[in-house]
């Protein structure tokens, strides 16, 4: 697994169903698990303990580059990031 923490654009209702990573729109075709984390407190100490929701989709762009990916953000929040893309 390779681990990215790369700021994206993501198509959200219920559930990821598109996103944008390095001007690439990728195409949701599964989710695979969603999983709820507490957020490391310490980058934003005075918000409090927050948690973070990442979701493991599989994806593909044009047909082309399908993988499996994790997309995480803040609950509630539009913070998306490109967490981490299995190899």
């Amino acid at each position: 697994m390779r681990i990215y923490q790369e700021p994206i654009a993501v198509q959200f209702r219920d559930m990821p169903s598109q996103f944008v990573w390095r001007g690439r729109l990728l195409r949701v075709l599964t989710v695979h698990t969603l999983t709820r984390e507490a957020a490391p407190w310490w980058r934003h100490p005075e918000e409090g303990l927050r948690e973070r929701e990442v979701w493991c989709v599989e994806a593909e762009s044009a047909g082309r580059l399908r993988g499996v990916y994790e997309l995480a953000r803040t609950v509630g929040q539009d913070d998306w990031r490109l967490q981490a893309v299995a190899d």
